[in-house]
């Protein structure tokens, strides 16, 4: 299920259950269990949305769950919101979640869905181009580090320096060997110790570990590929890039009203500046 910016969260989760209305379930109810997860990093994320306002930077918990052979990186509140609409929806009550109080809803900027399968080194990537649910795998070699002697301290953990290019940007993380994970935050991977703080150069975007916790209770890593259509990065990126510019179009043909189309421009037109770039 989608959700975007704060004004457009119910109108597009509407818009989808249109689109599918040969579907009695508005969620998936038996999504794939891949691993079970114990180790869970919350980061604070900070962007810089629009490139044109550099002053203006927004904020949203990331959750990085860490099982035996996969990883999810998500939105925290994606996350919690997805599991708290699926199970009202499976006791009868998915009307009264799609019509919660705003300050009761669980508001996501960032709706994808990364997984690491460290048996076969591939990044599995989940993503939504209004109105379509897209998937597409990298190889984790994709992801190259130079390491550097430089070193510091991230939520009292000593952590070691390394730089990578990616997507665009040229990025600066920072790793702790006492967490012996080779996980970080996005798609990052491959160093020897769980990345704690990432940016790129021009501190675009900021990942920072906040909270590190051994779960009692392990969470599934679940996989829905329910309505999944396959691609390649390459595409998903310029479908991206189209929605920002055909948004409005996309939008009627919800039946939307005028406003909802205008604000819906605006907003897609202020986010020109995505974590990847090429």
């Amino acid at each position: 299920m989608l959700r975007t910016n704060i004004f457009l969260y119910t109108f597009l989760q509407i818009f989808l259950f249109i689109a599918n209305p040969l579907h009695a379930q508005f969620f998936d109810q038996n999504p794939e269990i891949l691993d079970r997860g114990d180790f869970l990093t919350t980061y604070s994320l900070l962007w810089k949305e629009d490139s044109l306002n550099r002053d203006f930077q927004r904020q949203e918990d990331m959750f990085l769950l860490i099982g035996t052979n996969y990883s999810q990186f998500v939105s925290k509140n994606f996350l919690l919101g997805s599991l708290q609409g699926r199970r009202m929806e499976k006791e009868g009550k998915l009307d009264e979640f799609l019509n919660l109080p705003s300050d009761q809803k669980f508001r996501a900027r960032f709706v994808y869905s990364i997984y690491k399968d460290n048996k076969s080194s591939k990044i599995i990537y989940l993503g939504h181009v209004l109105p379509i649910r897209f998937k597409y795998e990298e190889d984790m070699s994709e992801i190259k580090w130079t390491l550097r002697a430089d070193t510091s301290r991230v939520m009292g953990y000593f952590v070691n320096q390394a730089f990578t290019d990616y997507g665009g940007r040229k990025w600066v993380a920072w790793y702790s060997t006492d967490l012996p994970f080779n996980d970080g935050p996005y798609k990052f991977n491959g160093l020897p110790g769980l990345i704690l703080k990432m940016n790129d150069l021009k501190e675009d975007y900021i990942f920072e570990a906040v909270k590190i916790e051994k779960l009692k209770e392990p969470m599934d890593i679940e996989l829905s590929e329910r309505d999944v259509v396959a691609t390649t990065r390459q595409s998903f990126l310029k479908a991206e890039d189209n929605l920002r510019y055909d948004i409005i179009n996309r939008i009627k043909e919800s039946g939307t009203s005028n406003d909802i189309q205008q604000r819906a421009a605006k907003s897609m037109l202020r986010k020109n500046n995505p974590i990847e770039l090429k």
